[in-house]
């Protein structure tokens, strides 16, 4: 063996050690679905960036749905049911009235808005799936953002899609801090 290929065996050894050590061990589905989710969020935020100007076109109240009081959820022990009662509220009202109302002058938002439905969904059903490995303390009231939403009428629908990127800040901010946890426990 010559100095070189000792020397490149031995990056190469260093490398994986490295990686080893910086990344958690994920054993099972719920930690891989919050490792993964950067993976998701960049889709999310790609849909989303083509239907922004849309709904924030239209949004044109001063009310806020997602309100610091969502944020503070997030941030809390029962975070997760927070999310999941969210994507609830977005998966059964706020994407099927924002499909509903695709026209043939903004048919080029459906494939967007079906894909932001179609990743909430997939968020959801591991949300659920991994509710003990989240945690939670206790549920969380979604009755608020229900009875804003609908004394909102018709403009909803704009302020619910208008703050989705404020939503995905949330998700993000929650399942960032998930994973700090995990790569500290799995050091």
């Amino acid at each position: 063996m010559t100095l070189r290929s000792l020397l490149l065996c031995a990056l190469a050894l260093l490398s994986l050690l490295s990686s080893a050590r910086t990344s958690p061990m994920c054993n099972n589905h719920c930690c891989r679905f919050v490792e993964g989710f950067p993976v998701r969020l960049r889709r999310l935020r790609e849909d989303y960036s083509h239907i922004r100007d849309f709904y924030e076109a239209n949004d044109d109240l001063d009310t806020a749905l997602l309100d610091q009081s969502v944020e503070e959820s997030f941030k809390s022990p029962f975070a997760c049911h927070a999310m999941n009662s969210i994507l609830d509220f977005y998966l059964s009202t706020v994407l099927p009235t924002a499909m509903a109302g695709v026209t043939e002058e903004t048919k080029d938002l459906k494939p967007h808005v079906e894909s932001i439905q179609q990743i909430f969904d997939e968020l959801k059903e591991d949300v659920t799936k991994c509710r003990n490995f989240f945690s939670c303390k206790k549920q969380f009231d979604i009755k608020n953002i229900n009875s804003t939403y609908t004394q909102m009428e018709n403009k909803g629908l704009y302020k619910a899609m208008g703050e989705l990127e404020l939503l995905f800040n949330y998700i993000e901010k929650y399942l960032a801090s998930r994973r700090r946890q995990n790569h500290a426990t799995s050091t």
